[in-house]
């Protein structure tokens, strides 16, 4: 395991329910934003909401290389988008309360701040996106918008040859330091090469600035000039900076992805008003996912309650609830994220393909080895990876009888930096059932229903797909089965110590649960009851939780 992105903590200080990063300045929420605190709220001049939106694009489109009437020919469009989703959904324009209504100042800020910015959060559209994206609104309707990974391989970066980055004297050494430690972990995971030349002031290049918050465009710039990536002092985290740099490479959001409703439902009654947008999805046929399924653990999800109205609103639920708590995370690049990017870039990179377990596949940077999901290791992902900072995880038999495991030290408090990687393995023809007991406790971000610290249990057909992560207070209380013989569970402990977590294992009859599940996965969901009462198990009340799984679509 590469552990590079989990230096992320260094530069960090827990603090409530937030990072502090710069004096009593400013916050960072999951998605890298920064919240202002009350008194800048207080100290800052009101603005209108059409004031404030077309400002802020307007400054940050032309420190991002546009010309004044690239970015008239934006906000045009723009502007028409956001008429098109009033008409469309009038319940969703009404008006809402004012800041002084809500004595919220803070929330305030936050909407001023970010949900107002521009029409997809930290992405600076080009006038041929904006067009692109309107034209398919106009037409078909606001499912049609964006891709996970763009399609254009006019805006491809060529894997053959170096990407040149530079920086433009914003930034301090320190942070240039941060910067250059996010890149060199692409570098390691992919076949993509950076090099710095402080000396070319034009061409292709990646040139990072500090403008205005946490932003990039989406893929190289079509005409050959450089590529600004927006990074402030809230910004400097190596998620955070992984983040705009794959937009840099070209990835959207993962929620945008056409097959998005099978997987979360959008909560539009909550979302801020201008913030419709950020939530408008891609067609198929328009779509380059690189064969790689939908990941609740992307470092390019929004999390649970992005862009709502009111802090506790959410704006995504899970179809399945267990993976509520997954979504949204900034600390690290997923499995999946790695491999799209590779599998994009860097598929023709070794002469051959090797014969990769557990959905690991041949590493474009070290041809002779598999890069393999959290959990496993080994040339070809064959070993379970072994505990870092506790004797603990293991491959282990289960049996009709039950097996305990646990954090480690349990009940005592666990260390942070700990991890620990249980395979559980059912004699052939049977499923793993788990179930938690006793006390349960590990650090989470409760107003973001994010986990910080997390166990985590992966029961799908795919080890390479993220599991249901478990966190914050109060013991789990549903059962969980595997789809198969297998199931892999992973302890983690980035940020704090704690009491930790405890549960049984055992080896249960195969019942087919997965299997009724499975056909009703192949349908396209319609609603979130549907999904959630195919969660009951017959007979005795058990929950069968599914994860998803790139075998159903």
């Amino acid at each position: 395991m590469n552990r590079s992105i989990i230096f992320v903590c260094f530069f960090l200080i827990p603090f409530g329910d937030g990072y502090f990063l710069r004096g009593a300045e400013s916050w960072v929420d999951a998605d890298g934003e920064e919240i202002l605190d009350s008194q800048q709220s207080r100290n800052r001049e009101p603005r209108s909401a059409p004031e404030a939106w077309h400002s802020s694009i307007r400054r940050r489109a032309i420190t991002f290389g546009q010309t004044e009437a690239e970015v008239m020919v934006v906000q045009n469009y723009l502007s028409k988008l956001k008429d098109i989703a009033a008409s469309k959904y009038p319940e969703l324009s009404a008006p809402q309360l004012t800041t002084d209504s809500l004595g919220n100042q803070k929330r305030f800020a936050e909407i001023d701040s970010f949900a107002q910015r521009d029409f997809i959060g930290d992405i600076i559209l080009t006038p041929d996106q904006a067009e692109s994206i309107y034209s398919a609104v106009a037409s078909e309707g606001l499912h049609r918008v964006k891709r996970k990974f763009i399609g254009s391989k006019v805006r491809r970066w060529d894997p053959r040859r170096p990407i040149i980055f530079s920086f433009d004297g914003s930034h301090t050494l320190r942070e240039q330091k941060v910067i250059e430690l996010a890149l060199e972990h692409w570098h390691n995971i992919t076949c993509l090469n950076f090099e710095r030349r402080d000396d070319e002031p034009k061409g292709s290049r990646i040139v990072f600035t500090d403008v205005d918050g946490c932003a990039s465009n989406v893929g190289k710039h079509p005409l050959g000039e450089p590529q600004f990536v927006s990074l402030a002092p809230e910004c400097i985290r190596l998620g955070v900076i992984a983040h705009e740099v794959a937009h840099a490479l070209g990835f959207w959001h993962e929620q945008s992805r056409p097959d998005r409703d099978y997987y979360v439902k959008v909560r539009w009654e909550n979302i801020d008003r201008d913030s419709k947008g950020q939530f408008l999805k891609e067609q198929p046929a328009d779509v380059d996912n690189g064969g790689v399924p939908y990941d609740y653990g992307s470092i390019m999800h929004y999390r649970s309650k992005a862009f709502a109205r009111y802090d506790d609103l959410f704006t995504m639920n899970t179809f399945i609830s267990d993976y509520q708590r997954t979504i949204g995370q900034r600390d690290q690049l997923s499995f999946n994220d790695i491999r799209l990017m590779n599998n994009i870039y860097c598929k023709d990179t070794c002469p051959r393909k090797l014969p990769c377990q557990r959905g690991g596949y041949t590493d474009p940077r070290k041809c002779d080895r598999c890069r393999c999901p959290d959990g496993f290791t080994g040339q070809f992902c064959e070993q379970v990876m072994p505990g870092y900072g506790a004797d603990c995880g293991g491959r282990i038999q289960v049996g009709a009888s039950w097996i305990k495991i646990s954090s480690p030290g349990y009940p005592a408090e666990f260390r942070e930096g700990q991890e620990c990687s249980w395979l559980l393995a059912a004699p052939p023809g049977q499923h793993v059932q788990l179930q938690f007991f006793g006390e349960f406790e590990m650090y989470c971000k409760v107003r973001h229903s994010l986990c910080m610290d997390y166990v985590e249990i992966r029961n799908s057909t795919d080890f390479a797909n993220t599991g249901m992560r478990y966190c914050c207070f109060g013991t789990p209380q549903t059962p969980i089965v595997s789809a198969t013989e297998d199931m892999l569970v992973l302890f983690r402990s980035f940020y704090r110590g704690g009491k930790g977590f405890q549960a049984q294992v055992r080896a249960v009859p195969h019942t087919g649960q997965w299997q009724n599940w499975q056909r009703v996965a192949t349908r396209r969901l319609r609603s979130v009851t549907e999904v959630h009462a195919r969660e009951s198990a017959p007979g005795n009340g058990q929950k069968t939780v599914p994860a998803p799984d790139s075998s159903l679509f």
